[in-house]
């Protein structure tokens, strides 16, 4: 009898011992999807490959022509996922704090413009871009907001962040060293335009300069850059991404990179994915030292 008493008791054991599992196993699955979605970690993953990238070293030697010797910048991929935001008529009212909250997010990723995660070129400058976000318009929502469109200017200029402040405000003041829209605190962004535009044919010289060390520099060249003020309903999806001006220049006004945040419409006209291809950033006396908007893309697009 004895040992049929142990039998049933270790028989019970095992079973108290599998339904523990099962109940911790449903608990955590319950919490894991309450209070983390898929963009959650996506946002996560992408967050952890940046900081991995910006902390990976450069060798940059100190000499009088700046050049990179070498860099693990890129040995690690960059796990930074689009995220396809779809607004429907019952979102349609909340857009202007979508379109607000997305450009916050973008620029939040990449530590307020304050961490770099790209190499530059070995001997000047080099620029890539991270497709952020992409925001889709039902039929039916495009329905319910009419030929008017939405003004993506008033939502970053009026709307609330916060109480205390707009996303203007953060976009351009949460940065300890660059504002997003205004570019090394060089050539402001038009956010008043028609579409995505880059003029590099009448560009200006300006002064770069680096908020957190102080440091003020010159003689670069900044194309004028205009974003469209209004998301047509007839162009297409709005697509919101990071870019990154990398310098091989070690120190200096520019910290190593100039960071700034963008936005078109897929289907705008001109073509924008020729418009980034245009000369943005160079160095005044030098041949070597200039870049495009965007020489590469990085991410997974979707």
């Amino acid at each position: 009898m004895a040992d049929g008493k142990k039998g049933e008791t270790k028989y019970y054991i095992i079973i108290s011992l599998i339904l523990g599992i099962m109940v911790l196993s449903l608990s955590l699955f319950f919490i894991f999807n309450e209070y983390f979605t898929g963009n959650d970690l996506d946002f996560e993953a992408c967050r952890q490959s940046i900081l991995l990238r910006a902390n990976a070293p450069e060798l940059k030697p100190d000499l009088l022509l700046d050049v990179r010797l070498s860099t693990f910048k890129d040995s690690f991929p960059l796990k930074c996922k689009t995220q396809v935001i779809e607004i429907d008529e019952k979102k349609v009212e909340d857009i202007s704090k979508i379109i607000g909250d997305t450009m916050a997010e973008c620029w939040a990723l990449f530590d307020n413009g304050d961490v770099n995660a790209f190499p530059s070129d070995a001997y000047g400058l080099n620029s890539v871009c991270v497709p952020c976000a992409r925001i889709h318009l039902t039929e039916e929502a495009k329905e319910k907001i009419g030929e008017k469109g939405i003004d993506i200017e008033s939502a970053l200029k009026d709307g609330r962040m916060t109480n205390e402040y707009s996303y203007w405000t953060y976009l351009n003041n949460s940065g300890k060293k660059f504002p997003a829209f205004i570019p090394g605190s060089g050539n402001p962004f038009d956010l008043g335009g028609e579409s995505f535009n880059i003029v590099s044919d009448v560009s200006g010289i300006y002064s770069i300069f680096n908020r957190l060390t102080g440091v003020k520099g010159g003689d670069v060249r900044i194309s004028d850059v205009t974003l469209p003020k209004i998301y047509d309903i007839s162009k297409g999806d709005l697509l919101i991404s990071y870019g990154v001006t990398v310098s091989s220049e070690d120190g200096g006004a520019f910290g190593d990179y100039i960071p700034y945040l963008f936005y078109f419409q897929t289907g705008q006209s001109p073509e924008p994915f020729d418009e980034i291809k245009k000369q943005y950033f160079s160095e005044v006396f030098t041949f070597w030292h200039n870049s495009a908007f965007c020489e590469t893309w990085e991410g997974i697009p979707a």
